[in-house]
């Protein structure tokens, strides 16, 4: 499983930084607004640097301890060196969405695909070494990378829904237009919160159903003879105790082959 999940990732990872790199293009030609505030751009730069961390500031229009390198926004939004990016500034205030909450979230889930991808590519070349067993930090670090793509997607929803704002459909209709009338705040947050504890009850019994499976162990005892090699990690075979037990019984009811 380990195996096949790695070549996988490494396959498809790339893919979806990819496709990833096709939706930014498509913001960048037709939700300039939305590209300035996941990019923390608040005035145009030709060339453009790109914003690796920040901490955005909407009252000052600006980014505090900000690190960026130059050109490369450029290169990322309009694939040359020269191009001039817009900023936030250029467009009116009522018609900019919140910056931080689009700013962090694009790194956040950019970050989890980076961090997949290492895990797919290095994790596949330890195991075309046949030394996947043998890093433990390696193991660890992949089991614990599980959640990654949920929080890539999770923020992938962030930074395109928190994004458009305050737009339904850009440039044409305004969220705050697009509103279901008979929708009120007690409604959604009621419908909200069932969501929220029904997935939770889900998720909840799901792990305790998974923690009582590990738990319990494989179901049955694989019984061996003494000539049937045994795996040299024999997770799922019986230990030692049973082993030699199983091993004294056949011996008993075969004592043509023992005295082999």
């Amino acid at each position: 499983m380990l195996q096949m999940g790695l070549y996988l990732a490494a396959l498809l990872m790339p893919a979806q930084l990819f496709f990833g790199h096709l939706t930014g293009d498509y913001v960048h030609d037709y939700q300039p607004v939305k590209f300035a505030a996941i990019e923390g751009r608040w005035h145009d730069e030709q060339p453009a640097a790109e914003v690796l961390f920040g901490i955005p500031d909407e009252t000052t229009e600006t980014n505090h301890f900000a690190i960026s390198v130059p050109v490369l926004g450029s290169l990322i939004g309009s694939m040359s060196f020269t191009s001039k990016e817009v900023g936030l500034t250029d467009f009116l205030p009522q018609g900019r969405p919140p910056v931080a909450i689009p700013f962090f979230t694009f790194r956040i889930m950019v970050g989890c695909g980076l961090l997949m991808l290492f895990l797919a590519w290095y994790g596949s070349y330890l195991n075309t070494k046949e030394r996947i067993g043998e890093t433990r930090w390696m193991l660890w670090a992949i089991f614990l990378g599980f959640p990654l793509p949920w929080i890539a997607i999770l923020t992938g929803w962030f930074t395109a829904e928190v994004g458009r704002q305050p737009w339904t459909v850009y440039g044409i209709l305004r969220t705050a237009d697009a509103m279901t009338p008979s929708l009120t705040a007690g409604a959604a947050a009621f419908s909200l919160i069932v969501y929220c504890l029904v997935y939770t009850f889900i998720f909840a019994f799901g792990t305790f159903y998974i923690y009582r499976l590990l738990h319990a162990g494989p179901a049955g005892r694989l019984i061996l003879p003494p000539a049937v090699a045994v795996p040299n990690r024999p997770m799922s075979v019986v230990d030692e105790h049973h082993l030699a037990l199983a091993t004294h019984h056949f011996m008993a009811a075969h004592p043509v082959a023992a005295g082999e």
